[in-house]
């Protein structure tokens, strides 16, 4: 093997009980997505449930196998025999009876947009393609911030969820009516923030050169730089603040002790800009805020500076990576005056809040 996710590679894994290494061929390591869209399939339609977000939950006859979280059993899961890719659901089963299915053609996962679906029609009592059902690896909402008023286009701020495909790339869309939209311009290779909703056209309120990197995939990439069209200039001109990518919409803190200093560190922080090229947080009601600190690589919880303090902090706890504060494996120290330092409390929790998918049948003025 040329790497070490290649499916086919059989993990032997240390047990201290047998005092060797015992073949676990349940333990996989894979190159594929953790995440894979579901969507197309018109709101009413028969199987049109089975749009969604789907996760990475193992191994299912040799290849990998999807599930939406929560209470749902829908799946994607290989059907060897049919050499096919099934979305099932009623959920992982040894069977080929499925609610749709694509011939794999030699793909590794589910998540490509070239494959293509069938899905079941109960009165013609077989499946059907639907050209319009497809399935891609791409986030689900993207968030827009920087755009700081007075300026104009000031509105192009918030929050873009997954609507479909435009010019055969992922399309973004708010969801409160407004129309506004990301789209791909692909004469350009340009992402588009266009606040006149899904057209054809390369007149937009923004735009960012979509580059030969993975921005070309979607419009959710920090190192994007957006170009924001200025009236009194008759040009676009570039605005750096002007950031799009992919977090949690808000971080909840909790666990601390009520009794305890630094007790309001608990509560709701709102993703509000970038500060040191990471999401940062704020509540609605005061100043507190999380934000990241490179110098040590910590997540930083203040109660009194804000933004513009330094490593001076309520709270603090190290990244090792982690790309949001919304990580619940973080272990989160805090502020005891009576000790003269902080002290790590694993009560402390912090959880991601992520925006839930839309039912786009109910926004106001979307077809």
């Amino acid at each position: 093997a040329r790497h070490p996710a290649v499916e086919e590679l059989v993990w032997r894994v240390w047990e201290s009980q047998h005092r060797q290494h015992i073949r676990d061929p349940e333990f996989l390591v894979t190159a594929a997505p953790g995440t894979i869209q579901v969507l197309g399939r018109a709101s009413g339609k028969e199987n049109w449930a089975l749009n969604g977000e789907y996760k990475l939950i193992g191994l299912h006859q040799g290849k990998v196998a999807y599930q939406k979280a929560g209470k749902f059993k829908h799946a994607i899961r290989y059907w060897r025999v049919g050499d096919r890719w099934l979305i099932d659901l009623e959920g992982l089963r040894d069977v080929d009876i499925c609610n749709a299915y694509a011939d794999a053609q030699s793909t590794s996962y589910p998540g490509e947009i070239r494959l293509s679906w069938h899905i079941w029609d109960s009165t013609r009592q077989r499946h059907v393609l639907d050209s319009s059902l497809c399935t891609l690896v791409t986030p689900s909402c993207i968030e827009v911030v920087g755009r700081e008023s007075p300026k104009e286009n000031m509105a192009m701020n918030g929050s873009y969820h997954l609507v479909g495909l435009h010019a055969g790339q992922p399309a973004y869309m708010k969801d409160d009516g407004s129309g506004h939209a990301i789209r791909y311009w692909p004469r350009e290779e340009r992402w588009l923030i266009d606040l006149d909703g899904l057209r054809d056209t390369e007149i937009c309120n923004a735009y960012a050169e979509a580059g030969s990197t993975g921005a070309h995939m979607h419009p959710g990439h920090l190192n994007l730089v957006w170009h924001v069209w200025e009236t009194s200039r008759g040009r676009h001109l570039t605005d750096p603040a002007v950031r799009s990518f992919v977090a949690p919409h808000s971080v909840r803190i909790s666990g601390r002790d009520p009794y305890k200093e630094n007790s309001t560190i608990n509560g709701d922080y709102e993703l509000v800009k970038i500060v040191e090229g990471k999401p940062s947080y704020k509540k609605v009601e005061n100043d507190h805020v999380i934000r990241f600190w490179p110098a040590e690589e910590r997540w930083i919880i203040d109660l009194e500076a804000g933004f513009h303090g330094c490593d001076v902090a309520n709270s603090f706890a190290d990244a090792k990576g982690a790309e949001h504060p919304g990580n619940s494996e973080l272990l989160w120290y805090v502020w005891e005056t009576s000790r003269g330092r902080h002290v790590p409390d694993e009560d402390v929790v912090a959880e991601a809040i992520w925006l839930p998918q839309v039912d786009w049948s109910k926004v106001p003025g979307l077809d």
